[in-house]
Order: structure tokens, then C-alpha cells, then sequence
């Protein structure tokens, strides 16, 4: 079995996740959430370098039908299927290049962006833990999914603990979540349809500026109309502003409790 096979959640796993207490010990129950739309042994090791032998627990997942394995892809078409060659540009479509989003910095935010996200706080003497900024732009109505069933969450957490504990919260509570942490693994995660519906990030990442990275999903043409709200530790004034400039819908502060964190993203969905 290669490190680089790819591989999904069933329905059967779906299930199992949102089970409570379910029939898989934790340990394996957190690496099956963390499987989510797709992942790979290497992947997965480089997340949770402590797990022990990641492959023979994929492989007893696959095995119990709990995840199946993604097809591979061909590096060059197979003589006997010439037809098979057809479809090449429907598939490309169905990818889409984020090898370029750290290719440059974001824009620094405007003025007038600056002076917009300090409105927003103006009345709040101290930040604190638990500090959480209101949602800023609320749509006027549900935002569609993407895939047109569940909506679809990209979390960007580099705890390894926490990032999975929010992804069963928000897997149990009907939304397909998809997890990263490096930036091999955001790119890897955006490039692949359907993009997601709404960003939950911490700006505190083993590789890279989580606000500058806020920046540029922000700016990126695919992503512009993405909801991102901001869950981190870091409870200063100044983060705050800088991360509203940078397009943050909302800024929560760790820790935060499962039914805050669902609320800030229906309201950034326009979900009832």
C-alpha cells in the first residue's frame, strides 16, 4: 500500500463519526474524521507524526468499510481505452490550480478597510478570552452549497487536538469538513472541487502567516465571496483589526464552545 493513496470517508464512516460513543476507540474514530473528503497515509503522518503506524489504520478502516480508496490517477492514458482520453479537459475543470496562492504577499488592507474593521470594536473596552467580533457581513440570504447537498467547511488549524474535536462538532452538525494545517495541505484541500462554502482558520500555522494567507484567500478570485471567520488565540486589539481588514467575517478567541462556533458559521451561511 503507498503512502500516496488517496482515500474518502463512506457513508458508513459518516455515520461512525457522528455516533456517539460509536464503536471505534478515539484514536482511530479522530483519524477517520480526519480522513474527511480526502487524505493520504503521508498526509496524515505529517498531521499526527505520533499516531504510530498510520497505513495498517487506513487499511483496517478501508477494510471495516469505513473509507474507500480514491482512484488513481494514470500518468499517461491506457492504449486499450483511447476513448478514456475524452474526458481530460472535464477533469481538468474539476481541479483548480492553487499552486500559486503563496507565490505572493496580499495586498496590504486600504485605509479605509482599517478604519472600517477599528468601527467594528470601537466599543469594546478589553479583549479577553471568549472575546468573539460579531459577524460582519451577514448575507442577505442562505448562501448555496457548492456541491449542492451539505454545506462544505474548509478548517485551516495547525492544533492537531483541537482541529479534530471542531471537525467531529462540525461534521456531527451536518457539514462535510475538509482539514489542513501545512501549506502543502491548503493547497492540496482548495484544489479540488467543490470548493468550500465557508473557512474556519487560526492565523497561528506551523508554515505560514495565517494573516497574510487570510489576505490572499480573501483576494483570490475563487474565493472572494468565501466567508472566512478567524478562531485563534490571540486576543489582542491589534489582531483583530488586522484580521477584519484582511476580510474576516467574523474573530472568535480559543477556546471556543462547539455551539458558539456553530452559530458564527450559520450566521456567516445566512442559515437559520
Amino acid at each position: 500500500m503507498s503512502d500516496n493513496n488517496a482515500y474518502r470517508m463512506t457513508d458508513k464512516g459518516r455515520s461512525e463519526v457522528s455516533a456517539r460513543p460509536g464503536l471505534l476507540k478515539p484514536g482511530l474514530k479522530g483519524l477517520l474524521a480526519a480522513v474527511g473528503n480526502i487524505a493520504s497515509a503521508e498526509t496524515l503522518r505529517k498531521k499526527f507524526p505520533k499516531a504510530g503506524d498510520i497505513a495498517a489504520a487506513l487499511a483496517q478502516l478501508a477494510r471495516d468499510g469505513y473509507i474507500e480508496a480514491l482512484p488513481a490517477i494514470a500518468a499517461k492514458p491506457a492504449a486499450a481505452k483511447p476513448a478514456a482520453a475524452k474526458p481530460a479537459p472535464a477533469v481538468a475543470d474539476d481541479d483548480l490550480d492553487m499552486s500559486s496562492l503563496f507565490a505572493k504577499p496580499p495586498k496590504e488592507p486600504t485605509l479605509h478597510k482599517l478604519r472600517e474593521a477599528e468601527g467594528t470594536i470601537s466599543g469594546t473596552r478589553r479583549l479577553k478570552a471568549g472575546y468573539q467580533i460579531s459577524i460582519v457581513n451577514r448575507p442577505g440570504r442562505p448562501l448555496p452549497a457548492r456541491s449542492g447537498g451539505k454545506h462544505g467547511i474548509l478548517l485551516i488549524d495547525g492544533h492537531e487536538a483541537e482541529a479534530l474535536q471542531a471537525a467531529r462538532d462540525l461534521m456531527q452538525a451536518g457539514f462535510d469538513v475538509r482539514g489542513a494545517a501545512t501549506k502543502a495541505e491548503i493547497v492540496r484541500a482548495l484544489g479540488q472541487k467543490p470548493l468550500p462554502d465557508l473557512i474556519v482558520m487560526d492565523v497561528d500555522l506551523p508554515d505560514a502567516v495565517g494573516l497574510d494567507l487570510l489576505g490572499k484567500l480573501h483576494e483570490h478570485p475563487e474565493l472572494k465571496d468565501t466567508p472566512i471567520l478567524v478562531v485563534t488565540a490571540r486576543a489582542e486589539r491589534d489582531d483583530v483589526v488586522a484580521a477584519l481588514a484582511y476580510g474576516a467575517s467574523g474573530y472568535l478567541n480559543k477556546p471556543v464552545k462547539p455551539e458558539v462556533l456553530l452559530r458564527h458559521i450559520k450566521d456567516a451561511l445566512g442559515l437559520p
